[in-house]
């Protein structure tokens, strides 16, 4: 369902290429608008096995939203300030030239590209340890966490390695200038090879702890690390110092490490583990499962009913 929605928009996105530079087109809203509607529409469908009764029978839980916030709005402001915190690196990197400016940008794109994979792990974690978390299975909470771990490394040492050993001929193809791509080549050799070994500790852990509900700790974490040693480390080496874009770098690597270091002594702790996100007792809705959603087949909603009730949502 959801898949031909987006084929439907590509299509038109397709006919219309002025929306993809601007996303506060009026066409583009529109069709944000008419997706919604129809999915809408879709999800009250009968045929679905498992559909929406009715819009109007949803009522907010004061509880669950407070509980959504209290995750939410921690994550939030360490996102926000992490992207305010990388806006003031790039105005320092703005100032140090055409050759510098260039190096840089292909450096971040490329470093940006190698943690994809990894990033993709970490977000799988979040679900498989909140559901063990939820589920009180503490000790499958640490050992997933440990395993996407090693695997995120992984797969973070062979993006690395991929666009390490052919960085010469990426910066060909993209046409860069001699000074520029010699010395992109030489920041990427030596930012990826810290990479390899610092990345993976200083933010797949993090994933963990938020899906726990350790959202405070990372929070205070991630800021104070991205401020103290990337930021402030960066505007003094290249002020005092004056060494370039390797000053972003060697506080970026910084940065890495040091919260390396933090996760890894909170995770061992098990402190994380004692933040409860959701509790297995009655809720205190003032709608009923059943009126919120139907299943296509009797005999279905009859199991799903029986699990609810076995668990205790209701």
């Amino acid at each position: 369902m959801g898949t031909h929605i987006k084929h439907y928009r590509k299509c038109i996105l397709h006919l219309y290429p002025k929306l993809r530079r601007s996303r506060s087109c009026p066409i583009y809203i529109t069709i944000k608008i008419i997706s919604a509607l129809i999915i809408l529409i879709l999800l009250k469908q009968p045929k679905q096995d498992l559909y929406i009764d009715s819009y109007l029978s949803i009522r907010r839980e004061i509880e669950t939203i407070t509980k959504i916030l209290k995750t939410g709005i921690p994550t939030g402001i360490e996102n926000g300030m992490f992207q305010f915190g990388k806006l003031v690196i790039q105005s320092t990197v703005s100032t140090m030239g055409s050759t510098a400016i260039d190096a840089q940008a292909m450096v971040a794109m490329l470093e940006s590209f190698a943690c994809q994979a990894s990033i993709g792990i970490g977000l799988g974690m979040m679900t498989v340890v909140g559901k063990c978390v939820g589920a009180k299975e503490y000790e499958q909470a640490k050992h997933y966490t440990i395993l996407l771990t090693k695997y995120a490394w992984i797969a973070c040492i062979i993006c690395c390695a991929i666009i390490m050993f052919p960085i010469q001929q990426i910066t060909s193809l993209a046409r860069m200038e001699p000074e520029s791509a010699k010395l992109a080549i030489w920041l990427t050799r030596i930012v990826f090879t810290y990479k390899m070994i610092f990345w993976t500790p200083s933010f797949l852990p993090g994933y963990g702890l938020r899906a726990a509900g350790d959202v405070k700790f990372s929070m205070i974490t991630s800021t104070l690390s991205m401020w103290i040693c990337r930021v402030v480390v960066t505007i003094f080496l290249v002020h005092q110092f004056h060494m370039g874009p390797l000053a972003v770098w060697i506080g970026m690597g910084s940065d890495w490490t040091v919260r390396s270091f933090i996760f890894l002594a909170r995770f061992k702790s098990n402190k994380w583990l004692e933040h409860k996100v959701i509790y297995h007792k009655k809720s205190s809705s003032r709608y009923s499962f059943k009126n919120l959603i139907v299943h296509k087949q009797k005999h279905k909603y009859l199991v799903a009913l029986k699990e609810c009730q076995s668990n205790n949502f209701f």
